[in-house]
């Protein structure tokens, strides 16, 4: 039996950035621009859609690129339970 507990929204965001978008996890920091971690159009397109595959939360572009990390997790986070 597993007692393992579910990982947050910040945990969820923090591993694609390390994961799939290959950004050191020291500069996934609260106050640090998403732009500064999704470094390209590109890249931010690629976030929206992980999200809504992954936790089938729809973001703009216009979220990622204007909130900072810790803003942005928290408005996906309250999204996921909308």
């Amino acid at each position: 039996m597993s007692t393992s507990a579910t990982p947050t929204t910040k945990d969820l965001i923090t591993g694609l950035l390390v994961d799939k978008f290959e950004v050191d996890p020291a500069r996934v920091q609260p106050g640090t621009p998403m732009t500064e971690l999704l470094v390209d159009s590109l890249m931010v397109v690629e976030m929206a859609i992980s999200l809504k595959d992954e936790l089938g939360v729809a973001v703009t572009e216009e979220e990622i690129r204007d909130l900072a990390f810790a803003e942005f997790s928290d408005r996906v986070d309250r999204k996921r339970v909308l």
